[in-house]
């Protein structure tokens, strides 16, 4: 039977609406010219929103650790949930650490060429901002060294303005905040810390609903005291936030190393690593990773998994919880004792067997430092205020302008 080619068939609204809103982000915008009616379904904030709600997040590979600075400096990966690289940006990483790891837009990666952090619109690939260490030329102990001053950086967003917000904290407990996109104010003094001092080796802050965390140095508090610091009042909170280690069994106390925090869907979570220090020279014994979720309260935790690690693992940092299966993609810390060619690798944990296993994708084996995540979609505000949509409609215009203008030009 012969196909009339010529037929053009009319898809229902809805049918339109829930392919497109299962195409890629690059795709859907160029299909904004096929006709008024798509531009103005692509355009809205509802197909918006849909389309994020089918798009899983990005891992994010802060940079790798090769023995000689590349040139043009180190590479950002993104990866999907199964450890596929689905994009690098070029040039703009650093030393694997993460300064946010919770769904945010835009990623902020320490280590970076200038000695402090990048902030990286994954969209585009561009460096927003770049903030270096702190150097200070005079110092009593060194008055005629400059020295530089290690400096803990958190980035984050308010609450309420939506405003993203770098913060920094300096060792004499001097706390300075920059707004990013205010028009160069630059950074500014606030509220200094009173007591305790953020602890620089247990992992960056974390921020959840607008409020900054900082783990304290265990030399002065508990291993797991938090500060926390409200972005849009721009203030500390007058009281530290007690972690769960009350909660724990003492007959393991000994065994706990240091832990680290990090979100969790939407909540603040302690990770705790339970094993043996000694442990590679001698049979494990079955070490652990518990994860602690704040409740909605602010002030209990809930134990929301006891993870069971490799003999191989240090440590078990939950990523995401997969919102069809209840499984948790982890990132696994290795020791270098027991591999020395792998560091970081990636797997899924499911609490129904209580079993991991690797994930199912090509992940790179250079792995290491700490995993964040991204999200992006097409109401994304990248750079300039526009969403990524605006922006390929303004190229577009342009281009198409530019085309017409010259085959006028031609006739």
């Amino acid at each position: 039977m012969a196909i009339d080619m010529g037929i053009v068939v009319s898809l229902p609204y809805h049918a339109v609406f829930d392919i497109l809103s299962r195409t890629p982000v690059k795709s859907v915008c160029r299909f904004r010219c096929v006709s008024k009616g798509w531009q103005h379904l692509i355009s809205s904030p509802v197909f918006a929103a849909a389309h994020r709600s089918r798009h899983g997040p990005l891992l994010v590979d802060g940079g790798s650790f090769p023995e000689e600075e590349p040139d043009g400096g180190r590479d950002v990966r993104l990866m999907d949930t199964d450890g596929n690289v689905v994009r690098v940006l070029r040039g703009v990483g650093g030393y694997g650490m993460m300064c946010n790891t919770s769904l945010d837009e835009l990623i902020c990666i320490n280590g970076a060429s200038c000695g402090g952090v990048n902030v990286v619109d994954p969209a585009t690939g561009e460096v927003l901002l770049t903030c270096p260490q702190v150097d200070v030329v005079e110092h009593d102990s060194f008055p005629y060294v400059a020295v530089r001053y290690y400096t803990v950086f958190g980035f984050g967003r308010a609450a309420a303005s939506g405003e993203y917000k770098m913060v920094r904290v300096v060792d004499d407990r001097t706390c300075e905040i920059l707004t990013l996109g205010d028009g160069g104010n630059g950074w500014r003094k606030t509220q200094p810390l009173a007591i305790y001092t953020p602890c620089a080796d247990q992992g960056s802050p974390v921020t959840v609903n607008g409020v900054m965390y900082f783990l304290t140095d265990c030399t002065t508090q508990d291993d797991d005291t938090l500060l926390c610091f409200d972005l849009e009042r721009e203030q500390w909170e007058p009281d530290v936030l007690q972690g769960p280690l009350k909660f724990f069994d003492m007959k393991e106390w000994g065994k706990i190393l240091a832990v680290r925090i990090t979100e969790l869907n939407g909540a603040l979570c302690v990770v705790q690593p339970v094993c043996d220090e000694t442990r590679w020279d001698k049979v494990p014994e079955d070490p652990f990773t518990n994860i602690w979720l704040l409740d909605d309260s602010g002030k209990s935790w809930i134990k929301a998994y006891r993870i069971p690690m490799a003999a191989s693992a240090s440590r078990y940092t939950p990523l995401r919880v997969m919102p069809d299966s209840g499984k948790v993609l982890l990132q696994c810390s290795l020791d270098c004792y027991v591999d020395e060619d792998r560091a970081v690798v990636l797997r899924i944990y499911d609490p129904r067997t209580g079993s991991c296993v690797d994930v199912t994708g090509a992940a790179p084996d250079d792995l290491a430092g700490r995993i964040g995540l991204c999200s992006f979609g097409l109401d994304h505000p990248v750079s300039g205020g526009k969403s990524l949509l605006a922006r390929f409609l303004d190229q577009a215009s342009l281009f198409f302008s530019k085309k017409h203008g010259q085959e006028a030009m031609e006739n």
